[in-house]
């Protein structure tokens, strides 16, 4: 476990170091090498900032993460309502289309007549 661990130590310092040669690289080509290195240290600073702060959570609130978010709580399924849950109807088409997208021509996706 100790080997895994200094590998991605070894890796990780290699990444940072070529995203920061790379944008002192990219903005050398506008005579700005010195700020391609600030902005490729930024960047890289975020990135272990967020690792950290992804490490730190306990993953116990949510999809957002924050322990104190709200959830919403679902219906069991034997008391949710039947159909899609979309207005309009239950089916894929709708009670009354003529087609799947509502659309002469059949061309199933929103914004596509068929015709051209």
């Amino acid at each position: 476990m100790k080997a895994q661990r200094a590998l991605a130590v070894v890796l990780t310092v290699g990444f940072f170091g070529l995203v920061i040669v790379g944008m002192g690289a990219l903005f050398a080509l506008f005579d700005h090498r010195i700020w391609g290195y600030v902005v490729g240290a930024l960047a890289c600073a975020v990135m272990a900032g967020a690792a950290v702060r992804a490490a730190r959570s306990d993953n116990s609130g949510g999809p957002s993460g924050r322990p104190g978010a709200a959830q919403p709580r679902r219906q069991p399924s034997a008391q949710r309502p039947a159909g899609s849950g979309r207005p309009g109807g239950g089916g894929r088409g709708g009670p009354g289309r003529a087609s799947p997208s509502g659309r002469p021509g059949n061309a199933g996706r929103p914004g596509r007549t068929g015709r051209r």
